[in-house]
């Protein structure tokens, strides 16, 4: 009864007759069912097609609703838990493996093509056995690339990033005794669910890296804990993304080397689902949706603060004017257009609610 009431509402809002109603609910239904309902921040009873219905009622114009719903039908990008769970699930055999193989064929003198010598070399089994995995934020799905990897020990891949002296002196005691491997770890792979401007991860201001890459690192050059187990620039950084923006990756490119630049790091940036630039949308394009972005009717600018103003734009593309048509099945990022996320606001809906972590 509920969905009945919503679809009426957005045939009611759209001016639909029964001839378009029967063109569009099956797609709605396909989209709400496959992936858009299973959005996490949708408040207790609410579904995509009403939201949509209540999201698109805002808009003054027909004109305006036409071109929000074409949007949401041709442009909206929507990653759901499967997807990013099957990015987590092949970032090791498809982007960081290869990588592996590449260095430990020109550490031993073979051609990378020759797969079977270059597995059985000492060097890839040092590289894979003796590396140490960890993840910058809960949306690492850990549990999930641990699960899926049974080449690689439990003993080498942690939640998280920030350890304990004492902990660290486990791994080098682990490295000693299980895998017989007295140097230091070849390589420390940080994994992360998703960048979009690159800021949070790695970035660089003028000649200094920033950013949690760039204190993990500052942390390791002042522990003598971490000294017994890494030594730069012996033991390669390597940062993988499941899903990122191009300009992300220009940013954390920049800031990778600062750090080579400061302390000599050797770092790679891997990413399994790269957003191309074209997916952005631009204040230039000429979608009927970017007036509509543009409309000071749609937009709130009490919802910016301290923080969303270090993207040096307003948000009406979103954070850095990202212009991202993404929603990730938890949240969305606030680089994605306003419309979509807003939060906070008393003066316009958003498509999928934003709560800020």
């Amino acid at each position: 009864m509920r969905d009945a009431l919503a679809e009426r509402l957005l045939a009611n809002v759209m001016n639909w007759a029964p001839e378009d109603v029967a063109r569009e609910r099956p797609i709605l239904q396909a989209l709400a069912a496959f992936k858009y309902d299973e959005y996490q921040q949708f408040s207790p009873g609410m579904r995509f097609v009403e939201s949509l219905a209540l999201w698109l009622e805002q808009f003054a114009s027909m004109d305006e609703r036409k071109a929000a719903y074409a949007f949401v039908l041709s442009r909206l990008v929507f990653l759901s838990q499967a997807e990013m769970a099957h990015f987590a699930a092949i970032a090791y055999p498809d982007v960081i493996r290869p990588l592996f193989i590449e260095q430990a064929a020109k550490d031993a003198n073979l051609p990378p093509f020759r797969l079977s010598q270059v597995l059985a070399a000492d060097t890839f089994k040092q590289l894979q056995g003796a590396s140490l995995f960890f993840g910058l934020s809960d949306g690492a799905r850990i549990d999930r690339f641990r699960r899926s990897n049974k080449e690689l020990s439990h003993e080498q891949i942690f939640t998280g990033y920030e350890l304990s002296d004492e902990k660290v002196g486990e791994i080098r005691k682990w490295l000693d005794e299980k895998r017989g491997h007295k140097d230091a770890a070849p390589a420390l792979v940080l994994l992360d669910d998703f960048s979009a401007s690159g800021t949070s991860c790695l970035n660089a201001d003028g000649e200094r890296a920033k950013g949690k890459v760039s204190k993990f690192v500052d942390r390791i050059q002042s522990s003598e804990a971490w000294k017994a187990v890494v030594s730069f620039p012996k033991t390669r950084l390597v940062i993988v993304l499941y899903v990122a923006a191009e300009h992300a990756l220009a940013n954390i490119q920049a800031g990778a080397e600062a750090l080579k630049k400061t302390y000599g790091i050797e770092t790679t940036v891997l990413v399994v689902q790269r957003i191309a630039h074209e997916v952005s949308l631009k204040a230039s394009d000429a979608d009927p949706m970017i007036a509509v972005i543009k409309n000071e009717k749609y937009y709130d600018a009490s919802v910016e603060d301290e923080h969303t103003k270090k993207g040096n734009s307003d948000l009406k593309f979103g954070f850095a004017a990202g212009g991202l048509p993404l929603v990730l099945h938890h949240n969305t990022p606030n680089n994605s257009i306003f419309l979509l996320w807003v939060e906070g606001s008393d003066t316009v809906r958003p498509l999928f609610p934003r709560v800020s972590r």
